[in-house]
């Protein structure tokens, strides 16, 4: 069979098998260029409303993806002053949250801070390393948000987190003579997690 046979052919079989399908009841479906998964338009007070749990004590966002425009919403919301354990892993939050979070008012009862799998990467990071806003935060998880060496070495020089004894700070890509230089500097905490 010659080429220009084979798909004279071909195109003749997929003709006859395109125009059976709609009788079965086979029917295309086409997507806008949008992933289907984007979430746009959030109800971000009901999100906040439904994490809040313990008395006003907890806030878990976790896997909300609200980005930094649900963080600035947040972040005027009075009922964080109560929280002392908020969850905002998987939120899409890059620096210019970490950034808003550094200068918010509202952290003053807060005792343990999970950011994890966001993009704060390092000047996010030595924003909150700088920040008076935690006074009373324990534990901190920065895991997985692509911070370096700079964000590293923010913690081991801070002295804006008095009761902070725990630190996370795995997944992200920091020298062997940064982790070094943080495990001497932060040989008083609990847990220290770099790998």
């Amino acid at each position: 069979m010659t080429r220009p046979l084979k798909f004279l052919c071909s195109c003749l079989l997929m003709a006859a098998l395109m125009a059976g399908f709609p009788a079965a009841g086979v029917q295309a479906q086409f997507f806008d260029q949008k992933d289907v998964f984007d979430q746009t338009d959030l109800d971000y007070e009901k999100i906040f409303g439904e994490g809040l749990s313990a008395n006003g004590k907890t806030l878990n966002l976790s896997g909300k993806k609200i980005g930094d425009e649900g963080l600035e919403l947040l972040l005027t919301k009075d009922f964080l002053k109560k929280v002392t354990k908020l969850d905002l892993r998987y939120n899409k939050i890059s620096e210019k949250g970490a950034r808003l979070m550094a200068q918010s008012k509202f952290f003053g009862q807060l005792r343990s801070l999970e950011l994890k799998h966001n993009y704060l990467l390092d000047n996010g990071t030595v924003a909150l390393a700088e920040s008076e806003a935690f006074s009373k935060l324990e534990k901190l998880s920065l895991g997985w948000n692509e911070v370096r060496d700079a964000g590293g070495l923010a913690f081991a020089k801070t002295k804006t987190f008095p009761k902070l004894r725990k630190l996370d700070l795995r997944g992200n890509f920091l020298a062997s003579k940064t982790k070094d230089t943080l495990r001497k500097e932060l040989a008083h905490f609990k847990s220290l997690k770099l790998f």
